[in-house]
């Protein structure tokens, strides 16, 4: 009951910080506040339940709940913008280095003897197409969740502008090796590090990588995939809602507690030895394009 009651408080907070209003509603009888839907769609995230099981489940334990037709209107109503301040609430810290990388969810939960048992060759169609990107303290900075597959790097201008500070580095796999994509940051003033695929021969940036490319330093991409193993473990691979917009919701409630989990390791002194910023990126303060070309062509 008590880490109940914790949570109660960490919702009325984060309401109150993005003032938030006490009812979305102004008209019908007010039964209940905004602090109460939030909560239980957390609940239900957490626990993995679904929205007449969350319902259930609260009033069990004497919590005053709407009914799960309610909370499935309230997941839609509430937008994205209300979901990313409050995410953005829950970062603590600023990164230099950060990590992008994208995963797939399942629409739907059904193990693979079931598919087998009902003759179907494949799940249910495609799922959601996820993408995040990971500070060094292991917290999703920003996120973003497409309806349908689509490659990993039509989400890097979002999470990038999305995120409430500017990194010096950025981090990613070889599938965003694409040369107007290191102009972008370029531009930005940050540098970008990719694997260049093997037969590469233009871009001014993807050579400068290709002569010069920081091994040691690209190891903490790492870390992205470690989220994404941590992130499914917790609250699974799949996600209950069908509409994108509950999706959204539901995707969000969890990324905002795994934010929550990893401040509490922190507390608990628990993070292990941040890795090391190597000295020819760390006396960088605004990478320019010249200075990011110079570190890689004069270095040695």
């Amino acid at each position: 009951m008590r880490k109940k009651e914790t949570l109660i408080k960490k919702v009325k907070h984060f309401l109150k910080q993005i003032n938030a209003p006490k009812r979305l509603h102004r008209f019908g009888p007010k039964l209940f506040e905004l602090w109460e839907h939030v909560f239980a769609l957390f609940v239900k995230s957490m626990c993995r339940l679904s929205y007449r099981r969350t319902s259930e489940f609260l009033e069990m334990t004497g919590f005053n709940v709407a009914s799960k037709s309610t909370l499935q209107r309230y997941s839609i109503k509430l937008t994205l913008p209300f979901w990313q301040n409050i995410l953005r609430l829950t970062i603590q810290g600023i990164s230099k280095i950060i990590s992008i990388d994208g995963t797939g969810l399942e629409k739907t939960s059904a193990s693979e003897h079931y598919i087998k048992r009902i003759d179907r060759e494949s799940m249910f169609g495609k799922g959601f197409h996820f993408s995040i990107a990971v500070g060094e303290n292991s917290q999703i900075l920003s996120l973003r969740l497409r309806k349908k597959y689509g490659h990993d790097i039509k989400d890097v201008k979002y999470l990038f502008k999305h995120m409430s500070f500017k990194p010096k580095i950025i981090l990613l796999d070889k599938g965003y090796d694409a040369e107007w994509m290191h102009k972008f940051f370029a531009s930005q003033n940050v540098q970008s590090i990719a694997p260049v695929r093997k037969n590469a021969c233009r871009g001014f940036h993807r050579l400068a990588l290709k002569r010069d490319f920081p091994k040691k330093l690209y190891g903490q991409r790492n870390r992205v995939e470690s989220i994404f193993h941590a992130f499914k473990t917790k609250f699974g691979s799949s996600v209950s809602s069908r509409k994108i917009t509950s999706a959204r919701a539901e995707v969000y409630c969890k990324a905002i507690l795994h934010n929550i989990s990893m401040f509490l390791i922190r507390l608990l002194g628990q993070t292990p030895k941040k890795a090391k910023v190597y000295k020819w990126l760390s006396d960088i303060e605004t990478p320019t394009l010249n200075q990011y070309t110079k570190n890689y062509l004069n270095r040695g």
